[in-house]
């Protein structure tokens, strides 16, 4: 004789492990660039330039020049997230363990749980926050970007530079190819005024990235390596930075270089 085992569904230990978070990758924006705090609903932010013309020197004096004062208007997204969590959901699975006894038990997130809900909450949220700084229209539609304008939206609506020198079009797509010569015509449209500015940061979608790395290593460039985590655009003092918040899927890929400030 021996146990007939059939009828019984197999045992999986739910108690032995810990509990773990999905990690979301993140690529913040609000990390690198200087941030403007202080701000309740909207403000202006008040900008000066001028220019020097040469005259010649002699015993009248011929003014000349210009100084302009200008100002942008930056608004608040005003955001809440909320959920409601019950802790009496828990009894009668295998978290109902983690509960403290009694009634007051019931009105307190277990500590083996709120440490990993809190990382992955914030996690997940760096996460969102990264997505509409980068994509957020206020005229989206979509609940996650229409708090507040992001960074694609007021660059397309100004004055910026084409770094896209090659031409290169959606049906064409960055490869690893074609990617290095990509990167070199964003650098090389650094407007020669800002040239030299020690805060220069190149962001292109971590899809991009991937295929930069690749593009460096069949070149042989095997020496190549962060310093201290921080990437440098080949050959360049550009911080480049890859992050999940601008489009990747191909033939949408976009790359904003800028200052930090």
């Amino acid at each position: 004789m021996a146990f007939d085992v059939t009828a019984l569904a197999a045992y999986i230990e739910n108690q032995d492990f810990p509990l773990i978070a999905q990690m979301q990758a993140t690529g913040g924006l609000a990390e690198v660039a200087n941030i403007q705090t202080g701000i309740k609903g909207s403000s202006n932010l008040q900008f000066l330039d001028t220019n020097v013309t040469f005259g010649s020197d002699s015993c009248t004096r011929t003014a000349s020049g210009a100084t302009v004062f200008s100002q942008r208007t930056i608004v608040v997204g005003a955001i809440a997230v909320s959920e409601d969590l019950c802790i009496k959901d828990l009894n009668g699975y295998w978290a109902q363990v983690l509960v403290k006894k009694g009634a007051a038990g019931e009105q307190e997130m277990p500590f083996e749980i709120e440490e990993v809900y809190m990382a992955k909450k914030m996690n997940a949220m760096a996460n969102a926050l990264t997505l509409a700084d980068f994509q957020g229209d206020l005229a989206s539609g979509n609940n996650q970007l229409s708090y507040y304008d992001g960074l694609l939206k007021i660059v397309d609506a100004g004055a910026a530079v084409d770094g896209n020198t090659g031409a290169v079009t959606v049906a064409t797509t960055i490869s690893t190819s074609n990617v290095l010569d990509i990167l070199d015509g964003m650098w090389e449209s650094i407007p020669d005024n800002i040239a030299d500015a020690e805060d220069l940061s190149l962001w292109v979608p971590t899809s991009v990235y991937k295929k930069y790395v690749i593009a460096l290593k069949n070149a042989n460039l095997f020496h190549y390596s962060g310093d201290e985590g921080q990437v440098k655009l080949y050959g360049t003092s550009v911080s480049l930075r890859p992050t999940v918040g601008l489009p990747g899927a191909a033939g949408t890929e976009r790359m904003i270089l800028t200052r930090d400030s």
